[in-house]
């Protein structure tokens, strides 16, 4: 451990605190007291919703964009609790509506305010980041957003240094987001309710349309990555014209 870098021993630190308290809250909480807690918020809320579906949308947009504009990593969870509360075509339009407009806030944000701290904080990586960028222009953008690996809010943050317009990273994050977005609301569409998973256990996730959406939650980033190292390899060309 001498000689590890001060900032891998600090993330080691740091993953072994996580890893304790997630262990000590899971031995001392009463578990089954938390989960009929959160299916009593679920039912709540599924009511709330069926009285008040546009505000319920709404609120549900706001939370949802502050939550990716901000890169908090919950996202993705959110947006499988949102389909288990919403229609599913509700939850398609909030999400894939807010999750653009948050993702569009935060490429501003470094656009205009964390420019250079952006530049920094990616170092050497940001020089093969360009070099791709140049190489590809939207075309990379689109194939990032539909990779689910790629941590979306690096994609944010490196896209508000290019001179990419907003109405073309907009589109481009519509449509790029799009089928992971339909697949983890599938999916969260199909999960039973809490109170159901809480009184049958788990042969209530065992039916055919939530083992579809599981299937395809598996297989559809394999299918996308297999996509896109298909494209061909044209970064000599762009050291050339470098």
């Amino acid at each position: 451990m001498a000689g590890t870098p001060l900032k891998t021993r600090r993330g080691y630190l740091a993953l072994v605190c996580i890893v304790l308290i997630l262990s000590v809250v899971f031995f001392t909480v009463d578990r089954r007291g938390v989960l009929e807690w959160l299916a009593q918020q679920q039912a709540d809320a599924i009511a709330y919703t069926e009285a008040h579906l546009v505000k319920a949308i709404a609120i549900a947009f706001v939370v949802y964009v502050m939550v990716t504009a901000s890169g908090f990593p919950g996202s993705t969870a959110l947006s499988v609790v949102s389909a288990t509360i919403f229609p599913y075509w509700a939850s398609v339009l909030t999400v894939s509506f807010a999750s653009t407009v948050g993702a569009t806030c935060a490429m501003l944000m470094s656009r205009y305010l964390f420019r250079d701290m952006v530049k920094s904080w990616f170092g050497e990586r940001y020089d093969s980041f360009e070099l791709m960028w140049e190489r590809d222009g939207i075309w990379y953008l689109y194939s990032m957003r539909l990779a689910p690996y790629v941590p979306f809010f690096s994609i944010n943050l490196l896209m508000g240094i290019t001179k990419i317009r907003v109405k073309d990273y907009w589109v481009a994050s519509q449509l790029g987001m799009l089928p992971g977005t339909l697949v983890n609301l599938y999916l969260g569409s199909r999960l039973p309710p809490l109170k159901e998973l809480l009184e049958n256990g788990i042969p209530a996730l065992l039916n055919l349309p939530l083992i579809i959406g599981f299937t395809l939650l598996a297989l559809v980033p394999i299918a996308i990555r297999l996509i896109i190292k298909r494209r061909p390899n044209n970064i000599s060309h762009a050291k050339q014209k470098t």
